[in-house]
């Protein structure tokens, strides 16, 4: 195992049996969660609410700003969980090449989506019918980076992670993949057909973090996926269309190449990219040797030290 899987497993070794239950990664899994809940519900609900209130351009500017601070209050919560529990420093946050790592993810995001619809463009199923204002593109920016990140800390940094140190690497992607799609069968125009393309593409969103075993990468994919899409070309976005983008567009024509109504996520097309995507990333990381086994396969062999 590669010396920066096992700097991201908790350091605390207790003697007691609650502190021995605590530190089991199902357990830990909640707990990390309840370090950054109290924020989430205030926010929700008191800074969501003054915020909605407001009177544009207010609203937008107060908008952008709360995107920002929440980001860095979460990453503060994520960072003492770490620090109070798992007794370590938060290496999966560190700042260490966050902004290369963040720009590379994005910069695969946007050339998979922007062919993508400049294919559908090319058979003509893609039509500009307006554009949004500066405004419009700047809200869905901060919007779709702190949801993104939101997503990513929550299914990528906290319960892929855990999981992995009981499954090891691909059965825990298999897993969380399974999740992430379930969770996505409750969006607008989902089906049972996109809901599997949501599973199969998950390895083109874990992989990065596997790879780096950095937040930020993972991020920047996941944050121009949903914005590039959304944002700048005005495509469905998981089944989500009424969200407002710099390029107003229809859409039509056959649902293996569009998507359809739940977007180019539901493409035979982009199934095929992301997987392929996704496995070389895999092979890149396994080559690194950032795979994990298995809890059980592990059991007998000498534990490396992180150095």
């Amino acid at each position: 195992m590669h010396v920066e899987s096992l700097k991201l497993k908790t350091q605390a070794m207790p003697a007691s049996v609650p502190g021995k239950a605590l530190q089991f990664p199902l357990v830990r899994i909640l707990v990390a969660v309840a370090f950054l809940l109290p924020f989430v519900i205030f926010h929700n609900n008191v800074i969501g609410d003054l915020i909605a209130s407001a009177p544009e351009p207010r609203r937008s500017i107060m908008s952008w700003v709360d995107s920002a601070l929440s980001f860095v209050i979460l990453l503060a919560c994520y960072a003492l969980y770490v620090r109070w529990i798992e007794k370590r420093k938060a290496l999966e946050i560190s700042t260490q090449s966050a902004l290369s790592e963040l720009g590379a993810g994005w910069a695969v995001s946007f050339a998979i989506v922007a062919a993508m619809v400049g294919l559908i463009w090319i058979f003509g199923y893609y039509r500009v019918e307006g554009t949004g204002t500066v405004r419009t593109v700047a809200n869905a920016f901060f919007f779709f980076g702190f949801g993104a990140f939101l997503q990513v800390l929550l299914f990528r940094v906290i319960l892929f992670r855990m999981l992995e140190e009981i499954l090891g690497t691909w059965l825990a992607i298999l897993l969380v993949a399974a999740i992430f799609g379930l969770v996505h069968m409750g969006n607008d125009n989902a089906t049972v057909w996109s809901g599997i393309a949501v599973v199969a593409e998950d390895i083109f969103m874990i992989a990065p973090f596997v790879l780096t075993r950095r937040l930020w990468m993972a991020w920047g994919i996941h944050w121009s996926w949903n914005f590039t899409q959304d944002g700048i070309f005005g495509m469905p976005n998981s089944g989500i269309t009424d969200l407002p983008s710099w390029i107003n567009a229809s859409v039509d024509g056959p649902t293996w190449l569009t998507g359809g109504s739940f977007g180019i996520e539901a493409s035979f097309l982009v199934v095929i990219i992301s997987i392929a995507v996704g496995l070389f990333l895999m092979r890149v990381a396994s080559s690194k040797g950032q795979i994990v086994s298995p809890v059980w396969r592990s059991v007998g062999a000498l534990p490396e030290q992180p150095s």
